[in-house]
């Protein structure tokens, strides 16, 4: 299969148009006959696409009209945000509620309609406490939960997002289908690691036409609290891991060592050299500041994570510091936090099978979430220097009263 590369430097409705039509023609997509049609955007958190977080409505509205003109008659746009997020407001957020009154799109919550069980040569069940990578392949079931809807359209359309990611390197087509999972399969997975479910879900689901919005991406510290990204890229291929092999080239990593590309490229769903049509990629080639995998340091803040810690988890943080702004009460921690950021230092470990840093004097810990219980399971007596934050995720509540105690 080839991937198209096209040179698009701004959300123009006609020039991105123009790119898509290319890109069917050079990819050598069919979608003759259909009448039936779902788009997946990426729509991660309820954010406008200025901020390069969400895949741009202009060019899903270029993709409809190029739907639209084959005859397509029913066309739906289709996305689970993120867990703890409404998606009818990231849809409002983004653009997606005006385009689907302009354009008579249905919008849908993927987490609301009904699931098909699909056979597969992966999935869990009955969870262990897995901390090895080496152990996963020991629990399949064989099946995966996806909505109905990915299945029964006559067309399946992944408009990804190009983006650096905080434990996957990059997100791009494949990871734009984590929102397939249901609600319990995501916390599932993500207490096993991302990698190997988003390379496996792509073996189970795959798109009749992927096409990845690099106009303004996001780099740095991806998916989410990132900075816009100007790239002027738009990608259009059939293959999912073919055409992120090339955006992960685009954005100036090796895709070789993007763990779920590996991954792929195992199952046998990519190659590492991809027909490349259209633009050059050197031509085009961007660096995109990575975002920072293990570590993420703020003043004296160690954030510690891995590729099964969640980003839920992340919010939960990020909301308990709003909690404390509007909560008079909760005034007293400030001091502490404070006091510790500029003079002290304070670790925040996440995710199950990473390891709990080195004590250090006037330091503090905080262990979030139930995935990363077990680190504490080698102490006979929690220090006093170390606080536990239950929850999956935690409660914003209880994150603060840990401050407190801290």
């Amino acid at each position: 299969m080839a991937v198209y590369l096209a040179a698009v430097p701004e959300y123009d409705l006609a020039k991105i148009r123009e790119a898509v039509e290319r890109g069917i023609k050079e990819t050598g997509t069919d979608i003759s006959g259909a009448r039936t049609a779902v788009i997946k955007p990426n729509l991660v958190q309820a954010r406008t696409p200025e901020t390069g977080g969400v895949t741009h409505p202009v060019v899903v509205e270029a993709v409809v009209d190029a739907l639209r003109e084959r005859g397509v008659k029913e066309i739906a746009i289709a996305e689970a945000s993120a867990l703890g997020v409404d998606t009818r407001e990231a849809f409002r957020a983004a653009g997606y509620t005006q385009l689907a009154k302009r354009k008579n799109l249905r919008l849908i919550d993927l987490f609301d309609g009904p699931r098909t069980t699909v056979s597969t040569g992966y999935g869990y069940e009955n969870v262990p406490n897995v901390y090895d990578d080496a152990d996963l392949p020991r629990y399949h079931s064989g099946r995966l939960s996806v909505p109905s809807v990915m299945l029964d359209s006559d067309l399946y359309i992944n408009v990804a997002k190009m983006k650096t990611h905080n434990r996957t390197t990059v997100t791009l087509s494949l990871k734009n289908q984590w929102a397939l999972l249901s609600f319990e399969d995501r916390k599932m997975y993500h207490r096993l690691g991302l990698h190997e479910p988003i390379a496996q879900l792509a073996r189970a689901v795959q798109p009749h036409m992927t096409v990845v919005d690099g106009i303004l991406g996001m780099e740095g510290n991806g998916p989410i609290l990132g900075r816009p990204k100007q790239a002027g890229i738009l990608l259009v291929g059939q293959s999912m891991a073919e055409t992120d092999v090339v955006g992960s080239t685009l954005m100036g990593q090796d895709p070789r060592e993007v763990i779920h590309l590996q991954r792929a490229v195992e199952l046998g769903l990519s190659a590492w050299e991809v027909d490349v049509r259209g633009a050059y990629v050197e031509d085009l080639k961007s660096r995109f500041e990575p975002s920072p995998q293990v570590v993420k340091k703020s003043l004296n803040v160690y954030v510690w994570r891995n590729h099964r810690a969640c980003h839920m988890d992340d919010q939960s943080f990020h909301r308990a510091l709003s909690l404390v702004k509007r909560t008079p009460r909760y005034w007293i921690c400030l001091p502490k936090l404070a006091y510790y950021a500029l003079f002290g230092r304070i670790d925040i470990v996440r995710g199950r099978g990473n390891r709990v840093p080195e004590l250090r004097k006037g330091q503090k810990i905080i262990v979030s979430g139930d995935c990363a219980r077990d680190l504490l399971a080698n102490f006979e007596e929690l220090p006093k220097n170390i606080v536990h934050v239950p929850g999956c995720p935690p409660k914003p509540e209880d994150v603060v009263e840990a401050i407190i105690r801290m």
